[in-house]
This record gives structure tokens, C-alpha cells and sequence, in this order.
């Protein structure tokens, strides 16, 4: 899920790669309330189920958000999905 997120993070939001990291603050990668907002649409579209920014908002690091989105596709049974090519 990990790799989905950065993926996300730097071909649909437009982040700096060097600055995605697992350990990485949202604050550090650059996503602020309107990029949570931007990132909950994209998750959502690509995953089939509505995940919420104000969910996203809830984790401290680039990691928390890949896990919180893994923990939510084990709990509607969705496969977590591949990262883009």
C-alpha cells in the first residue's frame, strides 16, 4: 500500500519524491487540508470505497496514511490494489 501512496503522492498530487518517505510528516511531504482533500478523491476512485480527508488527517506520517488505507480495505474487503506503472 505503500508504494500505491507514493505513487499517488508524486503522479497525482505532484510531490516531490525525495520527499515521500515512510517516516516523512504530512507537514514534511507538503500535505496540507486542500492536498488531503485531493488525496481522499484519488484513494477513493482507485480503491472503490469513500475514504474521508478528515480520516487521512488523522495520521501523523506517510506511513500511518498507507496503513490506515490498508486497515480500511481489509475491513470492506477490497484488495489492496498494486501501484501504477
Amino acid at each position: 500500500m505503500y508504494e500505491l501512496l507514493k505513487g499517488i503522492l508524486i503522479d497525482d498530487l505532484q510531490m516531490r519524491a525525495d520527499d515521500i518517505v515512510p517516516t516523512a510528516t504530512r507537514t514534511e511531504v507538503g500535505l496540507d487540508s486542500v492536498a488531503m482533500v485531493e488525496l481522499a478523491t484519488v484513494l477513493s476512485t482507485r480503491l472503490g470505497f469513500e475514504i474521508h480527508d478528515y480520516e487521512l488527517m488523522e495520521a501523523a506520517t506517510v506511513a500511518d496514511v498507507a496503513h490506515l488505507v490498508e486497515e480500511r480495505c481489509l475491513t470492506v474487503g477490497a484488495a489492496p490494489l498494486e501501484p501504477l506503472s
